[in-house]
């Protein structure tokens, strides 16, 4: 997914040819639908985002300067439209839970992740991250699961640099907490 192998792709879209664009939508869809999903957490609404920023991205090619990678900007798409959906909805009340776990019960579940099959793994880390606030998902998604720099995550959210690392510290800590939650749910109904 690097800038080099995108720029034939682009030309040629540019130049009029829809199966390039085709091949664009191939190479990043489930990049676009993970992103909007980390961040709208609804699978149709992911799908719509996802939809709607590539669209978008088609519509707007002409401003894409080629200074970044495609998928930076791609990224940037998404996200802003992802808030956009998220924005729009009716504001809905949410009781708060109380969250505080004894520290022995997080060791204990912290010990016992290793002993779970991978997609159990796969499952909780999904369903954790889901708990996430949207922007703090979308950081920590980008960092860990698409390897992007901090500058990177800059370019695509457009927040500052220390803003980025204080979304994504407490994004690492709300996971923390949220695995230990969960781990501990799992541990439960084993047991």
């Amino acid at each position: 997914m690097d800038k080099a192998n995108d720029i034939p792709l682009l030309k040629a879209v540019k130049a009029g040819d829809v199966s390039a664009f085709a091949q664009i939508i191939d190479k990043y869809q489930h990049m676009a639908f993970t992103l909007a999903m980390g961040i709208v957490k609804n699978k149709e609404e992911a799908e719509e985002v996802a939809q709607d920023a590539f669209f978008k991205a088609y519509k707007s090619l002409d401003k894409f300067k080629g200074d970044a990678n495609f998928s930076t900007w791609l990224y940037r798409i998404v996200y802003n439209t992802a808030i956009s959906k998220i924005r729009s909805r009716k504001p809905v009340s949410a009781d708060l839970e109380s969250k505080e776990v004894a520290q022995f019960e997080m060791n204990y579940a912290e010990s016992n992740m290793h002993q779970l099959e991978k997609q159990d793994r796969k499952k909780i880390l999904k369903k954790a991250l889901g708990k996430l606030k949207e922007e703090d998902a979308f950081i920590v998604l980008l960092y860990y699961y698409k390897d992007n720099s901090i500058d990177e995550i800059t370019d695509t959210t457009g927040l500052s640099a220390s803003n980025v690392k204080v979304k994504l510290h407490r994004g690492r800590k709300q996971l923390q907490k949220e695995l230990n939650l969960l781990l501990r749910e799992e541990l439960n109904t084993i047991l």
